[in-house]
């Protein structure tokens, strides 16, 4: 941390703190209206807008418990989202190979929905919050800057993963969320790659039956190359199983060559309402 002369600060004080957080406010404002404008160009009115946002956490460090000011204002955030018009579903999944790392995924009916919550107060409290820059927890909370992407849905099987079917319990011991990140390259054949996501995930959902809960194919807006396969499982087992079997390999080595960049999997838990520093989601 910088030193700071503490009695000229205190003089300064309303005013410097008040300049700060002007621009701090602006900057989340902007953050969102940037959103706004992307979904705006590149969704259709009627389409449904998945939001995918990776969400870095600082480690515990002295003198504040960052995590536990994130995830608060996390769940916060959440529960606030939750009844939003146009919201078909908002979750929190956390990383389980890295507990401090959650994503948000919120899916929203159209595209005015979207922007709608974006201009919620709640949805810059948030950005705000876990973002200070200033005050008692300068430096909080956030080990990167948030990596929010908006999608729209190319393919669905088994269960839609908006439904309430898809199961709530929270932690390792409930369903398996997998999020991976599919780069093709620009100048290659993105077409081809995307026929090959679909027909693997109608392999998927025929080979794994009530194993599978829901496997969603996503296509970036702004990026028409890039996708993410959205796949929720009974169990860490089931998946695993899939994972290591003769026809996920068939697909890895298809769709390989075809890439701009390695597939980028994270394995992920339910949040509910308590998180633990170091060990992630728990109950309840």
């Amino acid at each position: 941390m910088i030193g700071v002369d503490s009695d000229r600060e205190a003089a300064r004080g309303t005013k410097g703190e008040s300049i700060v957080g002007t621009f701090i406010t602006r900057l989340a404002v902007c953050a969102l209206a940037l959103l706004s404008l992307t979904a705006r160009a590149l969704a259709a009115d009627g389409d449904t807008v998945y939001d995918i946002t990776h969400f870095d956490v600082l480690p515990v460090t002295s003198p504040f418990d960052s995590e536990q000011i994130a995830y608060s204002a996390l769940f916060n955030y959440r529960d606030a989202s939750a009844t939003d018009q146009g919201s078909e579903s908002f979750r929190i999944v956390n990383w389980l190979a890295a507990t401090n790392h959650s994503f948000i995924i919120d899916v929203w009916k159209n595209r005015q929905a979207f922007e709608a919550h974006l201009a919620q107060p709640h949805s810059v409290a948030f950005r705000f919050a876990v973002q200070l820059l200033s005050g008692p927890d300068s430096g909080c909370c956030i080990g990167s800057p948030i990596d929010d992407r908006q999608y729209s849905q190319v393919k669905s099987f088994a269960t839609p993963f908006v439904s309430p079917q898809i199961p709530q319990t929270v932690g390792p011991a409930g369903a398996l969320f997998v999020i991976t990140y599919v780069d093709f390259l620009v100048d290659g054949d993105p077409g081809n790659g995307q026929n090959q996501l679909v027909q693997y995930g109608a392999v998927t959902a025929d080979a794994n039956g009530p194993h599978l809960l829901s496997f969603t194919v996503l296509q970036q807006l702004d990026r028409h190359n890039r996708y993410v396969l959205l796949e929720v499982w009974d169990s860490a087992a089931s998946y695993n199983a899939w994972n290591s079997s003769p026809m996920t390999a068939e697909f890895v080595n298809g769709v390989t060559p075809l890439l701009g960049s390695q597939l980028d999997t994270r394995l992920n838990s339910l949040c509910g309402e308590t998180y633990v520093d170091g060990t992630g989601c728990t109950p309840p």
